[in-house]
């Protein structure tokens, strides 16, 4: 991953940018073991997805107060995205407040 950014465009985000996984309570029944293998492959898409979304935003640098997952690392070195994790959240707001930036608390 690049350690060094110039004329960065900073992305602060207070989201997970981890596999998609079902929410508490619910259930998949899967009859054919094919199907297991689709739905693991989606939930590395909706993270693919993610991150592109926000490469295309213009962002190179991209702060976040939750985790990274490797997968989501992964796309972000392909991409030459810089990625900090686990950041304090009101680190993030002083930052983001220092380069007039808006914490981005979902992807909607």
């Amino acid at each position: 991953m690049r350690t060094r950014v110039d004329k960065a465009k900073v992305a602060c985000l207070d989201i997970n940018l981890h596999k998609f996984k079902m929410q508490m309570g619910v259930q998949v029944l899967i009859d054919d073991p094919a199907n297991l293998e689709k739905i693991r492959q989606r939930e590395c898409d909706i993270l693919k997805e993610r991150i592109m979304k926000i490469v295309e935003a213009g962002a190179n640098v991209i702060i976040t107060t939750k985790g990274i997952d490797d997968i989501a690392n992964k796309y972000m070195v392909e991409n030459g995205v810089l990625g900090l994790r686990r950041v304090n959240k009101g680190d993030l707001r002083r930052i983001a407040k220092s380069i007039g930036a808006e914490v981005v608390t979902s992807m909607a």
